[in-house]
C-alpha cells in the first residue's frame, strides 16, 4: 500500500509542476481562432476561462472571445530562423466580424483595419424612368407620348450614417397631336440639392428650366434657396415640409416676359401602402412677394404598383395652377396620366 500511495503522490507532483509549467506557455501563444461562422482571429491569448478566452490583438489590446463561437484553435510557431516575438503575426488578415457574433470591438477593429471601399460614386445613385402613351383611334386620333425620369444621388455622412447629402435630378416631357393638331409639347428639367444639418432639419437650393408650347411659355426657368424639415421618418412614411425663396421667369409665347419673386411652401411625402402598391406626392405653392393674392401652384401624385422587382404600372395625376398665365390660357391645367415605371 505505501509504493502505492508514494507513486501516486509522485505522479500528482510531477502533474502540478507541469501544469504550471506549461500555464504561461500557453498564455504566452500566438493562435489563431477559427469561429464557427467562417471568421478568423489571430491574437495572443491573455487569459481563459470556461466560458470565454481573452486575445490580444494588433488591433484591440482586450479582446473577449466566447467559447461557444470557437470550432478550433491554430497554435502559430515562430519561424526557425527568426526570434518569436509577442506580436501576431503580420500576415494574417484582420478579422471579419458578423452581426450576432462578436462584439462591439470586433466590429471596430474591422472598420480600423478594413480598406475604405472604392468605386462607391456610382452605387450611391438610384433612377427611375417612367413612359407612357395615351392613343386614340377613332372619331377624333390622339397620339400623346410623355415620360418621366429621375435620378437620386445620396451620401451619408462620416459622422452620422442617418444624415445625408442628396442630390435629385428629374426630368419631363411630353408631345403629341390630337386630330392632327398639337396637343402637347412640354419638357421640365429641375435640380436639387440638400444636405442635412440634424436628423430634422436641411438645407435646400432647388433649379429648373424648361417650356411649355401649348401654354406659350417658349422658355421659363427659376432657382431659390430655402430650409426643410423631416416631419415624419416612419418606416413606411416619410413627409417632409419646406419654406423658402423662389426667382421665376418666363417669356412667352404672347412676347411678354414675366419676372418675379415669390415664397416657395412645399411639401413632399413617400408612403408605402403595402409591399406592392407606393404613393409619392408632391406639393408646392408660390405666391408673389409683392402680392399674396396672384401666386402658382403645382401638385404632383403617383400611385405605383409594383409588376416585378423592378418593373411597375403607374397612376399620376398633374396639376397646374396660375393667376397670371400668358393671354388666351387657362389658369388651371389637369393631367392624368398611366406609365410603365423601371427602377434601377
Amino acid at each position: 500500500m505505501i509504493p502505492n500511495r508514494r507513486s501516486r503522490d509522485l505522479f500528482r507532483t510531477a502533474f502540478f509542476a507541469l501544469a504550471l509549467l506549461a500555464a504561461p506557455l500557453t498564455f504566452a501563444q500566438n493562435v489563431v481562432l477559427h469561429l464557427r461562422n467562417g471568421d478568423r482571429l489571430a491574437g495572443k491569448i491573455l487569459q481563459e476561462t470556461t466560458n470565454q478566452v481573452t486575445l490580444s490583438t494588433a488591433w484591440i489590446k482586450e479582446l473577449a472571445v466566447p467559447v461557444a463561437q470557437i470550432e478550433r484553435r491554430e497554435i502559430v510557431l515562430p519561424a526557425t530562423n527568426a526570434p518569436a516575438t509577442n506580436s501576431p503575426p503580420a500576415a494574417l488578415p484582420p478579422p471579419v466580424a458578423k452581426s450576432g457574433v462578436m462584439n462591439t470591438n470586433t466590429a471596430a477593429a474591422k472598420a480600423a483595419a478594413s480598406p475604405a471601399p472604392t468605386n462607391t460614386f456610382w452605387s450611391r445613385w438610384k433612377g427611375e424612368i417612367a413612359l407612357g402613351a395615351d392613343l386614340i383611334y377613332g372619331a377624333t386620333d390622339q397620339q400623346i407620348y410623355h415620360g418621366h425620369s429621375k435620378f437620386t444621388y445620396a451620401q451619408p455622412y462620416h459622422r452620422d450614417p442617418k444624415e445625408f447629402f442628396r442630390e435629385v435630378i428629374t426630368f419631363d416631357a411630353e408631345y403629341g397631336k390630337t386630330a392632327g393638331v398639337l396637343s402637347a409639347n412640354r419638357f421640365d428639367g429641375s435640380s436639387k440639392t440638400d444636405f442635412d444639418l440634424n436628423h430634422r432639419m436641411y438645407l435646400y437650393n432647388l433649379g429648373g428650366a424648361g417650356y411649355d408650347k401649348i401654354r406659350l411659355i417658349n422658355l421659363r426657368y427659376e432657382e431659390g434657396p430655402g430650409a426643410g424639415y423631416h416631419w415624419l421618418t416612419q418606416s413606411n412614411l416619410v413627409v417632409n415640409l419646406e419654406l423658402g425663396a423662389n426667382y421665376q421667369e418666363e417669356y412667352r409665347g404672347d412676347d411678354t416676359t414675366s419676372r418675379n419673386f415669390f415664397y416657395r411652401l412645399a411639401e413632399n411625402a413617400t408612403w408605402k401602402i403595402s409591399k406592392q402598391l407606393s404613393l409619392t406626392e408632391k406639393f408646392e405653392f408660390f405666391p408673389e412677394a409683392t402680392d399674396v393674392n396672384h401666386f402658382r401652384s403645382r401638385l404632383e401624385a403617383t400611385l405605383s404598383y409594383a409588376l416585378l422587382q423592378n418593373l411597375s404600372l403607374n397612376l399620376s395625376t398633374l396639376d397646374l395652377y396660375d393667376t397670371r398665365p400668358a393671354a388666351g390660357v387657362r389658369r388651371n391645367e389637369f393631367q392624368l396620366r398611366t406609365s410603365i415605371g423601371v427602377k434601377f
